[in-house]
C-alpha cells in the first residue's frame, strides 16, 4: 500500500463540528495571532518631517516618510551602482532624471524584510540641510504599500500590517520534523513515537478519551502495536489552517490492523513549542469504507 510521508494523526471526525469551540478550548484563536504579529515603529522627526529608521546592510538609516513620492536613496549614503535614466514619481507627477541605480540585498523595517531591491539614488543632502538632520533616503508610497505600512501621525508611529502565515509552509516545516512519526507508529517504536506527542496531548476516539503521553502510549500498545508487522496507516489531508504557532487540519484515513482494514475521518491540532512540532489533539471516528477517496 502506497503511503504519503505524513505525520501520524490518528483517526477521523465524522463531522467538521464547532471548530471555533475546539480552538478556544486550547486558547488558540486567530485573534491571538493578530495581537502578536503587528509591529509599531516610532517615528522620529527632522524639523516637522516624519522620519523612520530602516535597516540596510546591518546599518540603521534614517528615511524620510513621503507618501507622495516613490522610494529614493541618498547618493551620499550609498556607494556603488551605475548611472541611468530613471523615472521618479512625486506628488507633482512623473519625471525622467539621471540617477544612479543601487542594488540592495535586503531592506528591513521592523520584522518585515524586502529582498533584492533596485532603487534610484540622487543627492538628497539639500533636504537634510533644510530640516537640520541626516537623511539617507525617502521611503515612498511604493515600499510603504508593499510593506503594508500605515502612518499614524497623531501617535507618531508607523503600523505594519501583520504578516500572513502561510499554512502550507508551516505544514512542510512540521512534516520535515515529524515525517518519521508514521513509521514509528507502524513499527511500534515507542520511544520515538512518544516524542511526537505534546505532553498535554488529548485523543478522542471510539475506544475512549486519553489524556497525556502515558495514557496515549498505553492505548497504542494495547490496541495497535499487537498487529505489527501488519499495521499500516495512510491519510489524505483536506482542510489546513494556521493559528499562530499551531496548525489545524482535517483528513480521511485508512488503517490496516492485521487482516482488518478500517476507515475514518479526523481533525488534528499540532503546535510548535520551543522550536519543536508535536501533536496536541486528535479527534477520531469511524466511517463507511470508501477506498477510492483515500488513495486518490
Amino acid at each position: 500500500m502506497t503511503r504519503p510521508k505524513q505525520p501520524f494523526l490518528g483517526s477521523g471526525l465524522a463531522l467538521r463540528f464547532a471548530i471555533a469551540a475546539f480552538l478556544l478550548a486550547f486558547g488558540l484563536t486567530a485573534g491571538t495571532q493578530a495581537q502578536t504579529a503587528r509591529d509599531e515603529i516610532p517615528l522620529e522627526h527632522c524639523d516637522r518631517l516624519p522620519v523612520i529608521k530602516v535597516e540596510v546592510a546591518d546599518r540603521d538609516m534614517r528615511f524620510l516618510v513621503d507618501t507622495g513620492a516613490t522610494t529614493i536613496l541618498n547618493l551620499k549614503s550609498f556607494a556603488g551602482g551605475h548611472s541611468k535614466q530613471i523615472q521618479i514619481s512625486s506628488w507633482s507627477g512623473a519625471a525622467d532624471t539621471s540617477a544612479r541605480e543601487v542594488s540592495l540585498p535586503a531592506l528591513k523595517l521592523g520584522s518585515h524584510v524586502l529582498h533584492d531591491l533596485k532603487l534610484p539614488a540622487i543627492d538628497l543632502s539639500p533636504i537634510g540641510k533644510a530640516c537640520g538632520g541626516a537623511i539617507d533616503g525617502l521611503l515612498g508610497v511604493d515600499l510603504l504599500d508593499t510593506l503594508g505600512v500605515t502612518i499614524d501621525l497623531k501617535r507618531r508611529v508607523a503600523l505594519l500590517s501583520e504578516q500572513p502565515t502561510d499554512a502550507t509552509l508551516l505544514y512542510r516545516e512540521m512534516n520535515s520534523q515529524m515525517g518519521h512519526c508514521t513509521t514509528d507508529f507502524e513499527q511500534g517504536k515507542s520511544d520515538q513515537l512518544e516524542r511526537c506527542f505534546d505532553p498535554e496531548i488529548v485523543i478522542y476516539c471510539p475506544g475512549g478519551e486519553f489524556k497525556g503521553r502515558a495514557e496515549v502510549m498505553k492505548h497504542m500498545q494495547e490496541h495497535y502495536f499487537k498487529f505489527i508487522p501488519k499495521l499500516h496507516y495512510v491519510m489524505k489531508m483536506h482542510d489546513l489552517q494556521s493559528f499562530g504557532d499551531a496548525l489545524w487540519y482535517s483528513y480521511d484515513y485508512q488503517m490496516d490492523l492485521g487482516e482488518k482494514r478500517t476507515f475514518g475521518r479526523g481533525m488534528a491540532m499540532c503546535r510548535k513549542t520551543n522550536g519543536r512540532w508535536m501533536i496536541l489533539n486528535m479527534h477520531n471516528s469511524l466511517r463507511e469504507p470508501n477506498q477510492e477517496a483515500i488513495l486518490r
